[in-house]
């Protein structure tokens, strides 16, 4: 079971920033994610639909091979043939398997203070690893500072950095006005970032195309990002080769660098909430 690793994002800034040899350039470097400076303003127009009405559901993407692994929450309860359920209470970030539940035709995973007064919150990791893949995530998150909702890739092998990491959104501020995108690979955690601007408080699909020679990723299915298909990216040989990987979702909760800390407007209870994923197998030639 995935247990991907904690924050600890302390020098993130200036390793991205030593990779590209500059922080504001065309390769759009989160600098100021990262470093806490001021956020930019949710994008005056979106094509996600509002809080209360959910992703459109995509068509197969074109090229690539059969559905290998989805799940549209629409039970009582998880299904425990395709998720295993994070319970590292104790852990860095904390994370507690009552805070993952299905209801309402979603996934929630809650962040809050427990009985007990300690912050916790979750995540859970899909028992399907591929070795390439194109992945589509719906999700919408509360706003609240001190969570970060994330969709990621993380390898079987359970060996990182050096068998890379994919995050295919992270939105680590309380307002949720943009989700950062990662590309990890090697054992000095090599990384590249992207930031991707809209209201993520109302539902979109975030999306990637994993293949052996570039990541892709997608806002409700417009292109935003690519490593690996330029000479400067694919010189850095990030994208990730060695292991399988399987879709993991969490809400981390956190006070850091990276994870803005709660504050007095942060609520009681914050929800990420995910509506439906979808993970295709590769065939070659796609992702083109």
């Amino acid at each position: 079971m995935s247990i991907r690793r904690g924050y600890g994002r302390a020098g993130l800034s200036l390793a991205v920033c030593l990779l590209l040899g500059a922080c504001a350039d065309d390769a759009g470097t989160p600098q100021w994610a990262v470093t806490g400076s001021s956020e930019p303003e949710v994008a005056a127009t979106t094509t996600a639909a509002g809080a209360n009405a959910r992703c459109r559901k995509p068509t197969a993407p074109a090229g690539w091979g059969p559905l290998a692994f989805s799940d549209d929450f629409s039970g009582t309860r998880l299904d425990a043939s395709k998720w295993s359920v994070y319970d590292s209470p104790g852990g860095t970030p904390p994370r507690d398997s009552s805070r993952v539940a299905v209801s309402g035709g979603e996934l929630k995973i809650t962040g809050g203070f427990g009985p007990d007064g300690k912050d916790v919150s979750g995540g859970l990791s899909g028992d399907v690893n591929l070795m390439y893949a194109h992945v589509d995530v719906c999700f919408r998150v509360d706003r609240g500072a001190g969570y970060s909702a994330i969709a990621l890739l993380w390898p079987q092998s359970e060996k990182w950095p050096d068998d890379g990491e994919i995050d295919i959104a992270e939105v680590n501020r309380g307002a949720r006005a943009y989700a950062n995108s990662f590309v990890h690979n090697h054992a000095n955690n090599d990384r590249l970032g992207h930031t991707t601007i809209a209201d993520f408080t109302k539902w979109h699909v975030m999306s990637a195309d994993w293949t052996p020679d570039h990541v892709t990723f997608y806002l409700d299915g417009v292109k935003q990002w690519t490593v690996g298909l330029d000479d400067r990216t694919a010189a850095l040989g990030l994208v990730p080769s060695t292991s399988k990987m399987h879709l993991a979702i969490q809400l981390d909760q956190g006070c850091d660098q990276f994870v803005e800390c709660r504050n007095s407007g942060t609520p009681a209870k914050v929800v990420m909430h995910t509506d439906w994923v979808r993970m295709y197998s590769y065939k070659s030639g796609a992702g083109g």
